[in-house]
């Protein structure tokens, strides 16, 4: 039975759209009783939650199986229960530096939007300006001549 609600709940991540439904799916996990087979099994499929550890709900609570599977663990299977750890602590560490280098390239993105759109508008009021510049010339000018032409 535990072991086919594992199953089922790993099978779901995939299937998420948002980040708190992963976090419930990984709660719900953290919930059951773990044996053997159901670490078997958390260790198999961990490809389907790998790219949600980053957030630190999800990774709490898969912190909290860690901890539930060693209490119960004999010597063979805590070396596995230990290496599997240290593939959660990798991928979350991984996922942490991914997703502040995500938000660091949309304040970059924001930034060079904000730019070219200030550098357009003033390339506009520069263009603008210069024909001022033109016409107050040739309006000088054309004083000059009339007033050359007066005299």
């Amino acid at each position: 039975q535990n072991e086919m609600l594992v199953d089922k709940l790993c099978q779901r991540f995939p299937k998420c759209t948002s980040i708190s439904q992963k976090a419930n799916i990984s709660f719900c996990l953290a919930q059951l009783k773990i044996n053997e087979k159901s670490m078997k099994i958390l260790n198999d499929h961990f490809k389907l939650y790998k790219d949600a550890l980053f957030d630190d709900d999800v990774f709490k609570n898969f912190t909290s199986i860690v901890t539930k599977a060693k209490k119960f663990a004999k010597p063979e299977l805590k070396q596995h229960i230990e290496e599997w750890e240290a593939k959660l602590i990798e991928h979350s560490t991984m996922g942490v530096e991914n997703n502040r280098a995500g938000e660091k390239a949309k304040q970059a993105k924001r930034k060079a939007l904000k730019r070219s759109t200030r550098n357009t508008r003033s390339s506009k009021m520069g263009t603008e300006s210069s024909m001022v510049k033109d016409l107050s010339t040739d309006d000088l000018e054309a004083d000059k001549e009339n007033i050359s032409m007066s005299n």
